[in-house]
């Protein structure tokens, strides 16, 4: 393997210092999360049983991460997302479910969350998930504003990939760049996780995006990105104008 492919991790150091909430209303699963936590080295670990007792928590201890279960309980997942984000906007949002619907957790992303995680989980996929949504970057806001969700996921599938290929180019020349090569793989992959997942219309939806990107792309030299951007802008300007 590549030095070029080591995946991100968090240190002993890094772990110790986290400190999650497990929001989950089955007993049984309340502990299972817990144990995997604490297996896995992770630091403070508390749990509730409900989104509501969550941010009750959130506002008399510090939290840093939440992993959070996807479905209501007393209070609906988007209420329980935007409530804590306003109350701390560092938090890392986890949602988890055991059949999570494409449509409800992008919504939650859209809302701040910065990974899932599916149900029934292992010790390496609440270890990924967790170190996913702490080192990866938050959903791109083009894809948070765009009407054509398939459009903007390409968008920033493509803007990754671009990165990605500057970084391995530039690393032949500058130590700088190469230590950036990792990171910008870890976006990609990511990218291409969420296009992949949460494209309407499935694989066949995502390719014929991909294939109008590419062919619109080829066009001029403005990139797809770029026009996606400044039509996003022009639409906010045009909204804002009109309120």
């Amino acid at each position: 393997m590549s030095h070029y492919e080591n995946e991100l991790y968090l240190t002993p150091k890094e772990r110790k210092k986290a400190l999650i909430l497990v929001v989950e209303t089955d007993p049984g699963q309340r502990h299972n999360m817990r144990s995997t936590l604490q297996k896995l080295g992770f630091g403070g670990i508390t749990d509730v049983p409900s989104h509501a007792a969550a941010i009750e928590k959130i506002q008399t201890r510090p939290v840093t991460h939440i992993i959070f279960d996807a479905k209501k309980t007393n209070m609906p997942p988007r209420d329980f997302v935007s409530q804590a984000m306003e109350l701390d906007s560092r938090l890392i949002l986890i949602p988890t479910s055991f059949e999570p619907s494409v449509d409800d957790v992008f919504d939650l992303l859209c809302l701040g969350a910065r990974g899932y995680l599916v149900k029934p989980f292992t010790m390496d996929t609440v270890d990924a998930a967790v170190i996913g949504a702490t080192k990866g970057e938050p959903i791109a806001e083009s894809v948070r504003q765009a009407k054509d969700r398939n459009e903007a996921l390409i968008a920033i599938l493509m803007s990754s990939l671009d990165k990605v290929a500057t970084l391995m180019r530039q690393a032949k020349q500058f130590e700088t760049a190469e230590r950036e090569v990792p990171r910008a793989l870890r976006g990609f992959r990511v990218s291409a996780d969420l296009a992949q997942t949460f494209a309407k219309g499935g694989e066949e939806g995502l390719i014929k995006a991909l294939q109008k990107f590419c062919i619109d792309r080829s066009k001029g030299p403005a990139s797809r990105l770029g026009r996606l951007r400044k039509r996003l802008k022009t639409s906010r300007k045009e909204e804002a104008i009109g309120a």
